[in-house]
């Protein structure tokens, strides 16, 4: 084809083949490869797909073919050429493609045999900006000094951090961010935290931020070495939502998912990510200061005067610690799986510090009753997390989920608030009210003593966040209705082929079932006690869905409220 021609003396030269050889994979990006790319991608005569797409098994396509963000996943025939812009070329058994492959700015995950041409991988993206439906080249200043330079990448970056939360509003993250252009590349990122909730004013006091420098080894860089500095709002569990979806409820409906605890500190990691293999593994020293994070009055669409749920007591001090994670992921598709396996497990181990309950008061009227004086809290505690996950698929358009989780203390003792767990909610069991699951940590409201400008502010709180251990039992079988609203386009002669999340008019549904426990190790009338054990927690559903986005109802099995709950999610439930 005329655009290969442009460039293929450039691999050449930097990559000579031998007669065995089929690909090229680059680093660098070279302005004549973007520019025939671009000239490939803008042809009128190239079907063009954004985002994530497929081509099934079975079915075929005859013409070029152009993917600008990605993955491609290739289960069919493509009778031509294929470029794949700033994403991953994920070749399955099954799959043909005539012509020459070029990925951009990602990775080719499966078996380059079925590529009948050249492949060429270059591991720089492209930088592009849209016109319309074309693409031309985004020229940058900082890509000519690195072109003359040879060193890397660098820009300042402007991001939102992980949620719009009731603590800080919407952390706002913003600093240079540096990288080298080789496969074994370093990053350093120097990033201030501006939290909306504080409004205009810029006080040190108010600020947060986050240091990090990482260096990339081993084949394909799969190893990192790195470490933080870090002053930063995070949340005690992710409840079992996205960010976007925690973010979304509290702004627009004025109901925080999370709660929150302030960490400061330093850290220090090594961790290892083989994509081609589904396997993660990290291993994570830290030492922090953690402390209370008091309610804010961030800006909400709904109830916007409205009061907000008190946040917990934690463990205030200096914490050090030793956490590692291993994930194995052989989902046939990360971001909407029908088949295969996904293990998550984390342990975390407290190696030392002085961490300290505060007291705290029963609230009444013109005076302050004591519940508990402050108290040392244990650093040598145990904590883990196991998540198994199985996806079987059932027919062509039919699979069952189960899903089983176990999260606590891992040497039969209590455990520092930001260690304990709930259930209950959207994100675990929909079926009942948030936190439903929480050991007694919220039967009651109580009241402490904070600092505010110099003046003690009695803040509301709960005197814990969860139980000391969880378990958790999910199931979900899910099917497609008969009816298909097809966008093909005959003119590009496209048989069966399907994108999406952006457009994906095939509705789904779904039927689930959900049971949880929580215990709670500590014993009544001592220090720390805050009630029993919880019961067990049952609730079934439906769903129905339009690619990530499904309407849901659930209703409870047992315990007192037996409304049904109907929500809506942006992502699947696991």
């Amino acid at each position: 084809m005329r655009w290969m021609t442009g460039w293929f003396a450039v691999v050449l030269a930097a990559a000579p083949l031998t007669a065995q050889e089929r690909g090229v994979s680059e680093l660098d990006l070279p302005r004549g490869v973007a520019d025939d790319v671009i000239a490939f991608f803008n042809d009128s005569t190239t079907i063009r797909f954004q985002g994530r797409a497929q081509v099934p098994a079975g079915s075929s396509i005859q013409g070029n073919v152009a993917v600008l963000g990605g993955p491609l996943q290739v289960a069919g025939d493509i009778l031509g050429e294929v470029v794949v812009v700033n994403g991953n070329l994920i070749l399955l058994d099954g799959a043909g493609i005539s012509g020459n492959v070029t990925v951009l700015g990602g990775e080719v995950l499966g078996p380059p045999e079925v590529v009948a041409g050249q492949l060429t991988v270059f591991g720089e993206p492209l930088t592009y900006r849209r016109q319309g439906e074309r693409i031309e080249y985004d020229e940058r200043p900082w890509s000519q000094w690195n072109e003359r330079r040879r060193l890397g990448n660098s820009y300042f970056s402007l991001r939102a951090g992980a949620n719009y939360n009731r603590i800080e509003g919407l952390p706002v993250m913003f600093g240079p961010v540096f990288r080298t252009r080789v496969e074994n590349y370093f990053r350093a990122e120097a990033l201030g935290i501006w939290r909306s909730e504080s409004g205009l004013r810029i006080s040190p006091d108010e600020l947060g931020y986050y240091l990090r420098a990482e260096q990339h080894f081993g084949p394909r860089g799969r190893f990192a070495l790195g470490g933080t500095a870090h002053s930063m709002v995070e949340p005690i569990e992710d409840a079992g939502l996205l960010d976007i979806e925690a973010s979304l409820a509290t702004f627009l409906l004025h109901r925080d998912f999370r709660d929150y605890y302030d960490r400061e500190g330093y850290s220090a990691y090594l961790r290892y990510d083989n994509r081609d293999s589904g396997l993660r593994a990290g291993i994570e020293y830290r030492d922090e200061d953690h402390g209370f994070a008091a309610v804010g009055s961030p800006w909400t669409i709904r109830r916007n005067d409205g009061p907000w749920r008190p946040q917990p007591l934690v463990g205030e001090g200096r914490l050090r610690s030793v956490s590692g994670r291993l994930v194995v992921d052989h989902r046939n598709d990360p971001d909407d799986p029908s088949d295969g396996w996904y293990v998550a497990a984390r342990a975390t181990a407290g190696v030392g510090g002085d961490l300290t309950l505060p007291e705290y008061f029963q609230p009444a009227p013109g005076a302050a009753t004591v519940v508990e004086e402050s108290r040392r809290l244990v650093t040598d505690f145990r904590v883990g997390s196991l998540d198994v996950r199985r996806y079987t698929r059932l027919g062509p358009n039919a699979d069952l989920r189960v899903r089983g989780f176990l999260a606590g203390s891992l040497d039969g003792e209590p455990v520092p608030a930001q260690y304990q767990r709930t259930l209950g909610g959207e994100g675990s069991l929909p079926g009942f009210a948030l936190m439903t699951v929480d050991c007694g940590a919220r039967a009651e409201a109580y009241s402490v003593f904070r600092s505010v400008d110099d003046v003690n502010v009695r803040t509301p709180t709960f005197a814990g966040y969860g139980c000391d251990r969880v378990a958790l039992f999910q199931a979900e079988y899910r099917g497609s209705f008969a009816f298909n609203l097809d966008l093909d386009s005959d003119e590009a002669q496209v048989d069966d082929w399907h994108w999406y999340p952006a457009i994906d008019l095939k509705p789904s549904w779904s039927v689930f079932f959900d049971a949880g426990r929580g215990w709670s190790l500590s014993e009544a009338g001592t220090p720390g006690y805050l009630g029993p054990d919880s019961e067990t927690m049952m609730d079934v559903g439906i769903g129905f869905f339009l690619g990530d986005v499904g309407v849901y109802w659930a209703w409870p099995l047992n315990g007192a409220d037996r409304d049904v709950n109907f929500f809506v999610r942006v992502d699947h439930r696991f």
